[in-house]
């Protein structure tokens, strides 16, 4: 096993014509959600439409199966995320030839119709002849219009995704290029370039703030930079971005030492494996799921594999991977409602330690993080399609904010954030983020979201939606008890600072207090005063 998670699990296999593939296999009781089973074929369709020196290959799939299954050639080699746990940032004409490859792969995506969606260093592979860009599981077509976030999902990897994705708006290919300057920052610094400690800091990292690129080699930064743009029309397009990388020399061996060695580790793993796994079984001999009962829906026959010593070769878009279930939790099962040529084979159980790269680098988001709207009745009992827009006019800018609020004693206006572009409407929406900071690394930062009425809906019911998304049972309690907001999330990250978001009628309120002198227990009272000050200062306008 290469791989498990919430979706399903990814398995080395071999097929009927020796060729080894990697075969990410769909859980029994995800199979049985149409919708989901719609969303897998449209996974399978989306891989088989493009092609490329630059992506994986599909050697074979059935959506339509019991347990829904798609085969991509196995490719040797470590992810970008595994690598750089591993063995340290790549140099910088490494992370150059990384660029080029996985621009001229965004581009036979998007020549396909298609945006990726979730291009990011555990969707690289670092292969002995280069890149490839892997997992399309939340691809979709580039006109497709679809929101991001529903009820109880936000679907993408926060520190990769582009703003426009976090905000509601369909994504374009300009997406792809953000995640694209997002993951050549990981590759050169180590961390992503945008940092809050939780999801929710992340995402308004994203829309708000300004990629941390220190430590990006001066010969990169405009380029990612750009890539990182907010607007999407002013990041490059994929063509453009080999371009701006300059010319390369030609590399039998594209990478550092440290990552090919790992790459001839993983095949002779792999060899080893080979010699000593059994025939394949026939056709009629199917294993089922670990722990799962008897009339389990059959898969392709294979067995799991023992550990090949890097990451895995095909990163499934669900959790890091548990360890692997003992290779004797094979049986018999009913035969499948279809069958398909491939027949797979391997011996043995895996350990894959792409969980503790994740936990190492602190930046590894899963593709589906789960967040879960309460049920409870909206404040003031009136609905939200019945509220009228409380709030009409722009927020106030940086200027205004730090002379109309008082931060606490020591604390200086942070005039980076200063950018009154930040109150152009977007999609009826308008933002305003500010900060003050201290000499010994305290920060205070106030932001607000302003959503005009539109497409037949309230600005309080988007402000609403976009309140609700930082909502997590049990992490982030609600507080009706402010009085300067309707009602009010908090959260307080392992007790290292406080994060409060407030909604009254059509505005968002953002508030963050953190650093050496404000950890949770003494940030509350300085998050409330700050936030009773902010919407003061919107209400007087």
């Amino acid at each position: 096993m290469l791989g498990q998670g919430g979706m399903g699990r990814v398995l080395l296999g071999v097929g009927a014509d020796g060729r080894l593939v990697a075969v990410k296999r769909v859980h029994a009781e995800l199979a049985d959600d149409e919708g989901f089973r719609a969303r897998f074929r449209r996974e399978v369709d989306a891989s088989r439409r493009v092609s490329g020196a630059y992506t994986a290959p599909v050697v074979d799939a059935d959506p339509d199966a019991a347990a829904p299954w798609l085969a991509s050639l196995f490719l040797p080699g470590p992810t970008l995320s595994e690598a750089v746990g591993a063995a340290g940032v790549l140099p910088e004409e490494a992370v150059r030839r990384g660029g080029a490859g996985l621009a001229r792969a965004l581009a036979d995506v998007h020549r396909a119709g298609l945006v990726h969606r979730d291009l990011k260093p555990s969707n690289v592979l670092l292969t002995g002849d280069g890149v490839r860009v892997i997992d399309f599981g939340i691809a979709r077509a580039a006109d497709h219009a679809t929101r991001i976030t529903h009820t109880g999902a936000l679907i993408g990897s926060p520190a990769f995704m582009a703003p426009e994705q976090i905000d509601g708006r369909s994504p374009g290919p300009a997406a792809d290029v953000f995640a694209l300057g997002a993951t050549l920052a990981v590759a050169c610094t180590g961390r992503a370039p945008f940092d809050g400690g939780s999801v929710p800091a992340v995402l308004h990292a994203v829309v708000h703030g300004e990629p941390d690129l220190t430590g990006v080699p001066s010969g990169l930064r405009e380029l990612i930079g750009a890539c990182l743009a907010k607007d999407p029309s002013l990041r490059p397009s994929p063509q453009e971005v080999p371009a701006r990388l300059g010319s390369l020399a030609a590399a039998v061996r594209p990478w550092p030492e440290a990552v090919h060695a790992r790459i001839a580790a993983q095949r002779g793993e792999v060899d080893r494996l080979l010699r000593a796994a059994p025939a394949a079984a026939p056709p009629s001999s199917l294993p089922s799921t670990p722990a799962r009962p008897p009339s389990s829906p059959p898969v392709p026959a294979f067995s799991p594999a023992p550990p090949p010593s890097a990451a895995p070769a095909f990163s499934p878009a669900s959790p890091a991977p548990s360890l692997a279930a003992s290779p004797s939790a094979t049986a018999p099962v009913r035969a499948a409602r279809r069958r398909r040529p491939l027949v797979l084979a391997v011996a043995a159980a895996v350990l894959v330690a792409v969980g503790a790269v994740g936990a190492a680098t602190g930046w590894a988001a899963d593709v589906y993080y789960m967040v879960a709207p309460e049920p409870v009745p909206t404040p003031g009992g009136v609905p939200l399609d019945k509220v009228a827009d409380a709030y009409t006019a722009a927020p106030p800018s940086c200027a205004q904010t730090h002379a109309r609020l008082k931060a606490p004693a020591g604390f200086t206006p942070d005039r980076t954030l200063d950018n009154p572009t930040r109150t152009t409407p977007h999609d009826g929406w308008r933002t305003v983020q500010c900060s003050w900071i201290t000499r010994t690394g305290d920060r205070v930062t106030v932001g607000w979201d302003l959503y005009d009425s539109a497409a037949g809906r309230t600005g309080a019911e988007r402000a609403k939606e976009k309140y609700e998304e930082f909502y997590r049972r049990g992490i982030t309690p609600r507080d009706f008890s402010l009085g300067f907001v309707e009602e009010a999330l908090w959260e307080k990250p392992q007790g290292k600072y406080c994060v409060l978001h407030g909604r009254s009628g059509n505005m968002k309120l953002f508030l963050l207090v953190q650093g050496p002198a404000y950890a949770a227990g003494r940030c509350e009272s300085v998050t409330v005063e700050m936030g009773r000050q902010a919407m003061a200062a919107v209400k007087a306008r």
